[in-house]
């Protein structure tokens, strides 16, 4: 592992043989593509003293099965998790207010996700090809979804809104989503017909 002489920044991964590793407390942030292509990484523990992670930093670690992002991270940015197909669960702290562009895309192992409701945009493809995806649950503080966030997610069974935001949701999720996949969380009597 390459961290560089402050031992606060963790430059890249040289060994692909390890399945698991412990980021030292030391470190502040993960450089872009630090981790891609570790294929035999299947689990890591990031410290809370780490408050930014680069860039395609995990792409294409194909055994990587969970991870937890720390409370000290605000944001995920483009690609972090581009290809880890292996992935099957995520959790995304409070403090997160972005999903960047691809970030989960092609993370054919996941099925659900929660998007805590400090986060505010679902960028371009940021969840696209995860095809084994089955549910989301946006909160109410998202103000912004790319239109394509959600492409190809094939087994897209539903997307939880909060009670109460029908019209706010009905402006960022595409019609076909809207009239298909949404349902509001908590609602008693529901304006919607869904099809299953």
């Amino acid at each position: 592992m390459l961290i560089d002489s402050e031992l606060e920044e963790l430059i890249c991964c040289y060994d692909d043989s390890f399945d698991s590793y412990i980021v030292p407390s030391t470190v502040t942030s993960i450089r872009e593509w630090a981790f891609s292509g570790c294929t035999s990484l299947q689990s890591i523990i990031i410290p809370e003293s780490v408050t930014s992670i680069g860039s395609l930093a995990f792409s294409n670690c194909e055994s990587l099965q969970s991870i937890i992002i720390p409370e000290s991270v605000t944001s995920i940015e483009g690609g972090v998790f581009w290809g880890c197909e292996s992935l099957q669960s995520i959790t995304i702290p409070n403090s997160v207010t972005s999903i960047g562009n691809d970030a989960f895309y092609g993370c054919e192992s996941l099925q659900s996700i929660i998007i805590p409701d400090s986060v505010t945009s679902i960028e371009y493809l940021a969840f696209s090809d995860c095809t084994s995806l089955q549910s989301i649950t946006i909160p109410e503080s998202v103000t912004s979804i790319v239109k394509s966030a959600f492409y190809r997610c094939k087994s897209l069974q539903s997307i939880f809104i909060p009670n109460g935001t029908t019209e706010k949701f009905k402006n960022l999720l595409p019609p076909d989503f809207w009239s298909k996949l949404v349902e509001e969380k908590d609602c008693i009597e529901s304006d919607l017909s869904l099809p299953f």
